[in-house]
């Protein structure tokens, strides 16, 4: 990044001048002030001629626009240095947009150089430079709270797959720690805050962090569907921890595997589908006291038809909580990029999760209640039939009105021709008989249309 490297350099030699710079005395803040030291040797312009090397006036709120250049410049060299930019994917949105404002910072720093000595000319151009400064101060507390957001996902699941990996070895843990992370899920959920689909690739970063990110991915899903289910309502941490645990069992399996594109061989599939049977042992070798959560890992993998395993139950002798699983773990699995296809969006893998209640392999009752996380779930990036992209904010709940599910309310980010609009205009679908969403955009469209004004909508 040899920008942000030459950047570091001005960004070195203009803090070492600006200390220099005498702050003004109080009484005089509002006139302009003769400084010791010139604006022009900050720059390292300064006429060689005696005539010439009468200092220039700085006037204070040019001072104070230069002292918070300075905070700001600070501020982009420690971001600069975060290990999650510092060998940033070409496409990561986050990367090209911190390049933008490195950009930015740097024309701010030359700018800064260039303050002519007579007042009403400087504060003319105080005028742009406030601007750019709040440009900048803008775009840099984007990109702190996009890394805080990633930052602890990546947490989340480092800390999960220590603990799975710690069971799968036989050591004792500790249920509180499952139960605690499944409670933080759950405020997540009841605070209305939109899902984030965690992608972990098991050949470069271990199968524990796969298994982790999906587990976490089965567990906000299942957070928003134990409220509707009078069985667990009341009681709705244990579900969602015992999501958490249920694949522990696959830690038994090799990234090769779990990556392989082309079709299982029979033997293949006998090894994927032991993980299962496994999970529960694991969980009740170093769990005792999770006996019923055993119960119910086992049987998740299996189908109201018969045709799931390990056992091949059928219908009510599967536990209902195992019958919930299922399908949470079947939408969780279709929103994420796997070897044989790329991650669906949220109305097609809803569809998916339907045709196979229809089909009788899911629970059809509480396959509805997927209807709760409507078609176009909070955040979802959407199109709509006139071309005005937005995100959804608010969604109408309900099993028996699919209409109301596919018009929730949306903030619109662009005009019918793509142009950003200057502030979000929130529209509510089912409150109008004009337009509809075509469809959610994926990841590449989101970063070409909305990557410059926000980056945290496309990953």
């Amino acid at each position: 990044m040899s920008d942000t490297r030459q950047l570091l350099a001005r960004i070195s030699s203009f803090r070492a001048k600006l200390e220099g710079v005498p702050r003004l005395l109080p009484a005089e803040a509002d006139r302009p002030q003769q400084l010791a030291q010139s604006l022009q040797q900050l720059a390292d312009t300064v006429p060689q001629t005696v005539a010439e090397a009468e200092p220039p006036r700085l006037t204070a709120r040019a001072f104070r626009l230069l002292t918070e250049a300075r905070e700001l410049i600070d501020h982009q060299k420690k971001l600069t240095g975060d290990a999650l930019l510092v060998n940033p994917a070409e496409t990561d949105p986050l990367a090209k947009f911190h390049r933008g404002t490195v950009g930015l910072t740097d024309s701010a720093l030359k700018l800064a150089q260039l303050f002519p000595a007579a007042a009403e000319a400087q504060l003319r151009m105080c005028d742009g430079f406030e601007h750019l400064l709040q440009v900048i101060r803008h775009r840099l507390s984007v990109l702190e709270h996009s890394l805080a957001v990633r930052r602890a996902d990546a947490a989340r699941v480092d800390q999960l797959s220590k603990w799975l990996t710690a069971m799968h070895l036989g050591n004792a843990v500790r249920a509180e720690g499952f139960l605690n992370l499944a409670e933080v899920i759950l405020d997540e959920a009841r605070q209305g805050g939109h899902m984030r689909f965690l992608s972990v690739d098991p050949l470069t970063d271990g199968v524990a962090k796969f298994v982790a990110a999906h587990a976490i991915n089965v567990a906000q899903v299942l957070a928003r569907l134990v409220p509707h289910d009078f069985e667990w309502a009341m009681k709705p941490t244990m579900p969602v921890a015992a999501a958490l645990m249920m694949d522990v069992g696959m830690l038994d399996l090799s990234a090769d595997l779990l990556t392989k594109a082309a079709p299982l061989t029979d033997g293949e599939k006998r090894m994927i589908e032991s993980h299962a049977r496994r999970s529960a042992d694991i969980l009740r070798a170093v769990l005792p006291e999770a006996g019923t959560m055993a119960d119910l890992v086992v049987a998740h993998h299996e189908r109201i038809d018969g045709t799931g395993y390990p056992n091949g139950f059928r219908a009510d002798t599967i536990p209902s909580l195992a019958r919930l699983l299922a399908v949470a773990d079947v939408y969780a699995a279709l929103r994420v990029d796997r070897p044989h296809r790329v991650a669906l969006e949220p109305r097609a893998a809803m569809t998916e999760v339907m045709l196979m209640a229809e089909e009788g392999k899911l629970d059809r009752d509480f396959t509805e209640y997927m209807l709760h996380l409507s078609f176009h779930p909070i955040g979802t990036v959407i199109e709509l039939t006139d071309g005005r992209i937005g995100i959804v904010v608010s969604t109408h709940n309900s099993r028996t009105n699919l209409r109301a599910s596919m018009r929730p309310v949306v903030a619109l980010l662009t005009n019918t021709m793509g142009d950003v609009l200057p502030r979000p205009e929130f529209l509510d679908l089912a409150a109008t008989e004009v337009g509809s969403i075509v469809r959610a955009l994926p990841a590449a469209e989101r970063r070409e249309k909305l990557g410059e004004w926000y980056p945290d909508l496309c990953s």
